[in-house]
C-alpha cells in the first residue's frame, strides 16, 4: 500500500547493522548474553526476550508510537491510530512466537500479517549481527566512557 515502503524503510533503518551498532547496544546485549551463560540459561528464546524487552519494546516502540518525543509534530487522532498499528506490527515482529491470524483476528493484525515473517527475520539478523560484533566491546566501552568523562 501507500505506507508500506515507509514502514519497511523505518523497520530496516531501526534494525540495520550495516554500520556498527552503538557501543552501548553491543555492550548491553553482550552483557545479557554473558548473564544467560553465567546462570546456565540455555534457551535462546529467553535471551531474545530480554533483548526485545530492553531495546525494541522500551525504546523503539515508544518512538514509533510517540514521534512528538523526538520531532516537533502534532499527532492527530487518526495519525495516532496509524502509529499504533505500526508500533504493534513492530512488537509482533520482535516476538519469537508464530504469528497466527484468522478470520477473528483484529484488523490491525491482518494489515501486516504477510510482512511480519520478513520483519521477524530482520530482528533475528539484527540480534545475530550484534552478537557477532560484540566481542571486545567491554574494552571499547571502558575506553569510550573514559574518553567521555575525561
Amino acid at each position: 500500500g501507500t505506507l508500506q515502503k515507509f514502514v519497511d524503510d523505518v523497520f530496516v533503518a531501526i534494525l540495520n547493522t550495516k554500520n556498527p551498532p552503538p557501543i552501548a547496544v553491543r555492550f548491553f546485549f553482550d552483557f545479557l548474553d554473558d548473564l544467560s551463560e553465567k546462570h546456565g540459561i540455555d534457551d535462546p528464546e529467553t535471551v531474545h526476550i530480554w533483548k526485545t524487552n530492553s531495546l525494541p519494546l522500551r525504546f523503539w516502540v515508544n518512538i514509533l508510537k510517540n514521534p512528538q518525543f523526538v520531532f516537533d509534530v502534532q499527532v492527530t487522532d487518526s495519525m495516532d491510530a496509524v502509529l499504533s498499528v505500526i508500533a504493534q506490527t513492530f512488537i509482533d515482529s520482535c516476538t519469537t512466537s508464530e504469528h497466527k491470524v484468522g478470520r477473528d483476528s483484529p484488523v490491525n493484525k491482518l494489515l501486516y500479517a504477510r510482512e511480519i515473517p520478513r520483519y521477524k527475520q530482520l530482528v533475528e539478523r539484527y540480534y545475530s549481527d550484534i552478537h557477532s560484533a560484540a566481542s571486545g566491546c567491554y574494552q571499547e566501552m571502558n575506553s569510550t566512557l573514559t574518553e567521555l568523562s575525561g
